[in-house]
């Protein structure tokens, strides 16, 4: 079989949509080497290297966006692909001039849910190009059972063509020797968040619940993630409110380096409004490091019953849960274990399996 992927955000994005589309590649090339996958990229602007040794990955290099919506049509034909995925939210045009299945990846729609967040012309970009995807795909992926949901509810598909397959995290996540953070000069505990830092991530709540955590139990919140406009906001907030001392913002983080974080932390606190799945919260799990998050969308299939879960909106709740967890050793080793357990439902090649059985129906 020869399966060809929208591969754009392989090569150019570093976190959130290009880490899944590396792993899907990766992990179905590893554990089903007699395919050969071929990776279609508008560009030959390489943010990261395809992580993949295997001899039967191959890239087609095209000639930009336009090329990727429409004159893709050409290439697919020429390499006589089988399957193709969209790996994010979007499928070419022209993809029903080709014999080719198609499969597309829906991870989000939060630009439905959050419209204000995002420029008009954006908005209606994503909303154009999401909606010709799930109604022109032969199969549609949803990140989670919340994202089949907002398929359904937005777009009136029918639940029997949308299929949940979760994903993994990266390699490095299992990997326990622990980076050396010795640079970074962390304090002896610390809370971690890790995301980018906008509006929807809500940090502004950790910043809110801080106020309401007496000084003698509150432990620093090493903030891992870049940001513009929220991020000042937030940074304007804790000046405001002489809190300096409790937040410490740290960017461009090696990946390599993340793990270290993550077990070091004394708790990993991620109060999003909204995720298609919320990988940070795998990656904590993995890492042994107890969850506070929110109870919405698909954080609780994440999550499962190893984390603790907040209102997003009531810092009163969040500061509540953070002392909970600080002050409880008997809870947070619960916690962990919890996690441990909920691990073999995100094992990569069970998810593999899933994606592969999908591309062989007929």
């Amino acid at each position: 079989m020869r399966i060809g992927f929208d591969a754009k955000r392989i090569f150019q994005n570093a976190t959130g949509l290009g880490n899944y589309s590396r792993s899907v590649v990766k992990n179905l090339a590893e554990k089903y080497p007699e395919n050969e996958y071929v990776l279609f990229t508008p560009n030959a602007r390489n943010v990261l290297p395809f992580p993949s040794k295997n001899e039967n990955v191959k890239t087609v290099v095209g000639r930009g966006s336009v090329w990727r919506s429409f004159g893709i049509r050409r290439d697919i034909v020429r390499n006589k692909i089988d399957v193709y995925h969209g790996l994010s939210n979007e499928l070419p045009f022209s993809i029903n001039k080709t014999d080719a299945k198609s499969v597309v990846t829906i991870h989000d729609l939060i630009f439905e849910h959050f419209p204000h967040h995002y420029p008009g012309v954006d908005r209606t970009l994503y909303d154009v190009k999401s909606k010709f995807a799930v109604n022109h795909a032969d199969i549609i992926v949803a990140a989670s059972e919340s994202t089949k949901r907002d398929i359904v509810d937005y777009y009136k598909v029918t639940p029997d063509k949308i299929h949940v397959v979760y994903q993994s995290c990266d390699d490095v996540f299992f990997d326990e020797h622990n980076a050396d953070l010795s640079n970074y000069h962390l304090p002896s505990e610390f809370m971690l968040y890790v995301g980018s830092v906008t509006e929807r991530k809500n940090l502004l709540a950790v910043c809110k619940a801080y106020l309401l955590i007496p000084d003698a139990q509150k432990i620093p919140c090493v903030i891992i993630g870049n940001g513009k406009r929220y991020a000042e906001e937030v940074k304007t907030f804790i000046a405001e409110h002489h809190l300096q001392h409790w937040f410490i913002f740290l960017e461009n983080i090696p990946t390599l380096e993340l793990p270290a974080f993550y077990r070091k932390a004394s708790c990993f606190i991620y109060p999003s409004l909204y995720e298609g799945f919320g990988i940070p919260i795998l990656e904590a799990m993995v890492c042994n490091c107890p969850v506070i998050t929110s109870g919405v969308s698909s954080l609780p299939e994440v999550g499962g019953d190893a984390a603790a879960y907040v209102n997003p909106e009531s810092p009163e709740e969040i500061a509540q849960q953070i002392l909970n967890v600080l002050t409880n050793t008997e809870m947070r080793a619960a916690m962990i274990n919890r996690g441990k357990a909920r691990l073999p439902i995100f094992d990569k090649f069970s998810l593999a399996e899933k994606m592969m059985a999908l591309y062989q129906l007929k």
